[in-house]
């Protein structure tokens, strides 16, 4: 694979990581369930350590 096909690859997984963080972060602010609440939170706080991740390496292929 050379590093624009990897590129790319790296940008498609960082859009999906973003739209996870948003799924979480809009849903946590939409219930009243305390505990459920919580666990969206820290999945979203997950999925905001994949998309520093996701940065890092498309840093590296740049």
């Amino acid at each position: 694979m050379n590093t624009e096909m990897l590129l790319k690859e790296f940008q498609s997984i960082l859009a999906l990581e973003e739209r996870a963080r948003h799924f979480y972060d809009h849903y946590a602010s939409q219930v009243d369930d305390e505990e459920l609440k919580a666990k969206l939170i820290s999945i979203r706080n997950d999925e905001i350590r994949h998309i520093k991740l996701a940065n890092e390496l498309i840093g590296l292929v740049k």
